[in-house]
């Protein structure tokens, strides 16, 4: 079994980098402990923080994001299986340091 935590911090250091807060900021949400129950109510709270402010083009990159990753939302990371995680942080990190 592979140590769901860990992606869970890989997302939380991500959240926390973007607000500039502590992992108990934001009602919790940038922690690790709530991010592996819900990973994607962190990553939806990044990724909308900038939707209105880009254009077009990063508006596309971010609902095609959800587009593809719309089955595995509500799932806990564990839920989600190591191969998937892996991609979906990928494909944020990639959104992220586009922007």
């Amino acid at each position: 079994m592979f140590n769901s935590h860990n992606y869970a911090y890989q997302i939380e250091v991500t959240v926390k980098a973007m607000f500039n807060c502590d992992k108990y900021d934001i009602g919790g949400i940038a922690d690790a402990n709530f991010i592996e129950k819900d990973p994607f109510i962190a990553i939806a709270l990044v990724l909308g923080n900038f939707y209105n402010k880009v254009d077009s083009i990063y508006k596309e990159k971010i609902d095609g994001f959800f587009r593809k990753y719309y089955l595995e939302m509500g799932k806990s990371i564990l839920e989600i299986g190591e191969e998937k995680i892996r991609k979906i942080i990928k494909d944020f990190n990639n959104i992220i340091s586009a922007i």
